[in-house]
């Protein structure tokens, strides 16, 4: 096991500094959507993941970044954040970064929620002028050798409605904010740069309105909690959904939300003030969350915008199907 970590350790970090430095062009599934994801490399000799903070679908009508701010968690149970002298995390930098003065991030944490914000209004060279890596955080899991053997591990989670973009406008002489998502990445033994592309899923789906009655592929699936249509669109219950395709769910019983996590999408639904997002983005358009019966339920515009182009949504009658095109 050690030889082996050290063997790819080393090629680890050659790979890095490969992706580091070149102009990266990737199929994200936020269709051109400002984001910005955090980029887990593979753990090195000395046990540590080095995480840089990626930039994609860099808005092309303005001057340039001048600032980013968004909050994030990470699983304090398995892994620490390298820290300075006084518990800080620790962001870093190198040539192949798009931010040089890492003095301007201002970071902080508490109880497991890193906050992080840049704004440099120095001058025209500080600008940020293309998607890339900003800087970097480095991760240290407590227990290197169980997550050497993981490679769909997500302990780090961005927070809903933290992700903000600040671009210059050098003609007016001004600065606007820029509502970003924020796309979920894995840590594992074996990590390598994000594809963005979502496992294939088989399953095809299919409820039947006012009925408990669920067909996966074709075969009957208990569920006792009922499909039902109100005035806007159907609602279906999010806890069979998230098991019949295997994503992790999440009820926060004090808050009243609910918080669902599928390969680079997650969502978050409050219910007590009925607040959607996807990707960490407050979403207006879509349908609220609803609770009935003591079940939570999500409407198909919900499901829809999580899966995205994935997914093919059918209506026959009082029957909705749910069929995933890769």
């Amino acid at each position: 096991m050690i030889c082996r970590r050290l063997i790819y350790g080393n090629i680890s970090v050659i790979l890095l500094m490969i992706c580091l430095m070149l102009p990266l062009t990737v199929s994200a599934k936020t269709d051109d959507e400002p984001c910005i994801f955090l980029a887990p490399q593979s753990m090195n000799q000395a046990n540590e993941v080095t995480v840089p903070v990626y930039t994609q679908n860099f808005p092309k009508d303005n001057d340039g970044l001048c600032g980013i701010e968004f909050k994030f968690t990470y699983d304090t149970e398995h892994f620490t954040l390298k820290t300075d002298e006084e518990g800080r995390p620790l962001p870093g930098s190198s040539t192949a970064m798009l931010v040089q003065d890492t003095d301007k991030v201002e970071v902080s944490q508490q109880d497991g929620i890193v906050s992080v914000s840049l704004v440099d209004f120095s001058g025209e060279k500080s600008l940020v002028l293309r998607d890339g890596p900003l800087f970097f955080f480095t991760l240290i899991p407590k227990n290197p050798d169980l997550l050497w053997n993981s490679d769909d591990y997500y302990p780090l989670h961005f927070l809903p409605s933290s992700v903000n973009l600040i671009v210059m406008d050098k003609q007016s002489y001004s600065i606007s904010g820029i509502e970003a998502e924020g796309i979920d990445t894995y840590v594992g033994g074996y990590n390598a740069f994000p594809d963005f592309k979502s496992p294939r899923i088989e399953d095809k789906t299919e409820f039947c309105i006012d009925s408990s009655s669920v067909w996966v592929n074709g075969k009957e699936i208990p569920n006792d909690a009922p499909v039902y249509e109100n005035d806007r669109e159907v609602m279906i219950p999010i806890r069979f959904l998230a098991e019949a395709l295997k994503m992790e769910l999440l009820w926060d019983g004090e808050t009243h939300t609910v918080s669902v996590y599928w390969p680079y999408s997650s969502a978050y639904l409050t219910m007590n003030d009925q607040n959607v997002y996807i990707n960490a983005r407050r979403r207006q358009d879509l349908s609220k969350a609803e609770i009935m019966n003591d079940r939570a339920y999500i409407g198909l515009s919900v499901v829809q915008a999580f899966f995205g182009d994935a997914l093919e949504i059918q209506r026959d009658e009082n029957r909705v199907k749910l069929e995933f095109k890769r």
